[in-house]
């Protein structure tokens, strides 16, 4: 009987690291409860026993916007009134064009482009009146030219990487790939500048996802974790860390088969910080309330 209970242990266990490995290769729905069960926990103990010295903030609900729950939002980037929205799955992907009304806390979609059906949308980023979209293993960097009062879809630059996230310093273009770097790219070529390794109390941290620029720092997030990590793009290290497990639960009390934490934008003008994810039934204006751990 305990062989035997051994062995549905362990045919549990190998099912478990197989969708834990299939989730990473294909970066396709995690749900919530997955997230849960292995993700969250392994991370906070990680950030709560080693968070000395580097300042940790929960993310406070201000603020819930509606959000169309069938996005896969892997890019997320504000441009005045206007909210940007980057889409990924194959056949699934788009660029959506929202005016926001912050009164009202609605958003009005615009305009949108669906990606070809081989492309896996990946982050944005608005830079000089050009909108730049990545693909996951495409390869292809979408440029759209924002100068004109319709999106004008111009010639794709070549990403040696993959695509993950994307933001800017107002110089260069900063991508992620999922491992533990990032690298600012040419906004002519996207041809490579400079690369950083993020490191936490030294030790690297990888599976940065969607990524913003915020008063000269870049935020991440680590996917598959409700946690943003606050980066010195002059050192690379690490200089806070954002906990944002009270929005996961909160959008997941709307749908449990929510995905992952993805999405930061940034109202530089109103200085407001808003947060959502894949599948995620609101978008988020928070507040960040200062801790003394995770």
């Amino acid at each position: 009987m305990r062989a035997r209970s051994r062995r549905r242990l362990g045919i549990a266990v190998l099912l478990i690291s197989i969708l834990g490995i299939g989730a990473y290769l294909f970066r396709g729905h995690i749900s919530y409860l997955w997230l849960q069960s292995v993700t969250v926990p392994r991370m906070n103990a990680f950030f709560a026993t080693q968070a000395d010295g580097v300042d940790v903030f929960e993310a406070r609900i201000l603020q819930k916007i509606p959000h169309n729950p069938k996005h896969f939002v892997q890019g997320l980037q504000f441009d005045g009134d206007i909210l940007w929205e980057g889409t990924g799955l194959y056949g699934e992907s788009k660029l959506i064009k929202h005016r926001f009304d912050r009164t009202a806390g609605t958003l009005e979609p615009l305009d949108e482009k669906a990606l070809s059906s081989d492309d896996f949308g990946e982050g944005l980023a608005v830079l000089n009146d050009m909108l730049y979209q990545l693909t996951w293993k495409e390869g292809r960097v979408y440029r759209y030219d924002l100068s004109g009062k319709e999106l004008l879809l111009l010639e794709p630059l070549r990403n040696n990487r993959e695509g993950w996230g994307l933001t800017t310093d107002g110089r260069s273009l900063i991508a992620s790939d999922g491992s533990a770097f990032l690298t600012f790219h040419s906004i002519t070529d996207f041809s490579l500048e400079q690369t950083i390794e993020v490191r936490f109390q030294g030790k690297a941290i990888d599976r940065l996802n969607e990524l913003e620029w915020i008063d000269g720092k870049v935020w991440a997030n680590v996917w598959m974790t409700p946690f943003i990590v606050v980066v010195d793009p002059a050192t690379g290290n690490v200089t806070s860390v954002i906990d944002c497990r009270a929005l996961v639960a909160d959008a997941a009390e709307s749908d449990p088969d929510i995905d992952v934490l993805n999405g930061i934008a940034w109202d530089a003008t109103n200085r407001e910080l808003y947060l959502t994810g894949k599948l995620w039934p609101w978008i988020y204006r928070v507040a960040l309330d200062k801790k003394t751990s995770p």
